[in-house]
């Protein structure tokens, strides 16, 4: 029966991350770190008639949080993979804001798009989707939407430009040039995009965690079963950790040891 006991996750140039599992993960099986319980766990009618917040008992209610908290934590690294994945000495990092106090997400959305359209029109002279981005939305106090929003492999386009391509109120230039790699920029950007990330998660059920292009790098992902271990010298090794993951096999929840390194190279 055909599986794999180890994953090598590689992002950009940097480094690369493995998970070593001490039961194989088998065809059928479902790997609960890489998809939310709650996705497994109901079946389709039920995800259908799905009952709001309010109208769950208080175990429920506990159960619901613990899942988003998971769900927010998977967006927020395959976040940080595709931004370590896309990032070059090109990179801009925005935050757009609007004078008008917009508070309808459709609405807002609606402009944010037509900025990138703007964008890669003045960069590429073309209406054809050239530009790399990525953009999470997060409400202000005063209740209004605003977006964090990376562009990749764009040349330097003057302040006083942007605010006349994004039109709306004001545009900050968030500075990555201290950023000497690629293995830095991820975990610095995602600081300033997690709370967007987790707020859509939880106002704007079902949406999706951040907007991007099509034509982003995607991290490269190899899965295969070996009886031997990979071994590095104690300097590669950037972080490493053991935990209990969660495989569901033949209709119920297996306990799986997991063993996780992130590598330089």
């Amino acid at each position: 029966m055909s599986g794999y006991n180890q994953k090598i996750v590689r992002s950009g140039s940097s480094y690369i991350e493995i998970w070593e599992y001490a039961n194989p993960i088998l065809i059928q099986d479902t790997l609960v770190e890489d998809r939310s319980a709650e996705q497994i766990e109901k079946p389709e009618k039920e995800k259908n008639k799905r009952r709001t917040f309010e109208e769950l008992s208080i175990d429920e209610q506990q159960e619901r949080l613990n899942r988003m908290s998971k769900t927010r934590l998977e967006a927020k690294w395959k976040f940080l993979r595709i931004v370590d994945s896309n990032f070059c000495d090109k990179t801009s990092f925005l935050t757009l804001t609007t004078k008008e106090n917009i508070q309808d997400r459709y609405r807002f959305t609606i402009e944010l798009k037509k900025f990138i359209k703007r964008i890669n029109y003045h960069v590429f002279n073309t209406k054809k989707s050239k530009l790399k981005y990525l953009a999470v939305l997060e409400r202000q106090q005063r209740r209004a939407w605003h977006s964090h929003i990376l562009l990749f492999g764009v040349p330097y386009i003057p302040h006083n430009k942007l605010l006349k391509l994004w039109r709306h109120g004001s545009v900050r230039i968030n500075k990555l040039s201290h950023l000497d790699d690629s293995s830095n920029a991820g975990r610095y950007v995602v600081k300033y995009m997690e709370k967007g990330i987790g707020q859509e998660l939880l106002e704007s059920f079902g949406k999706k965690a951040f907007l991007n292009s099509r034509n982003l790098k995607r991290p490269e992902e190899t899965k295969f079963f070996s009886k031997d271990s990979l071994e590095f010298d104690d300097s590669a090794i950037l972080y490493q950790t053991e935990y209990t993951s969660k495989v569901y096999r033949e209709g119920r929840l297996v306990d799986n040891y997991v063993r996780y390194r992130k590598i330089k190279i």
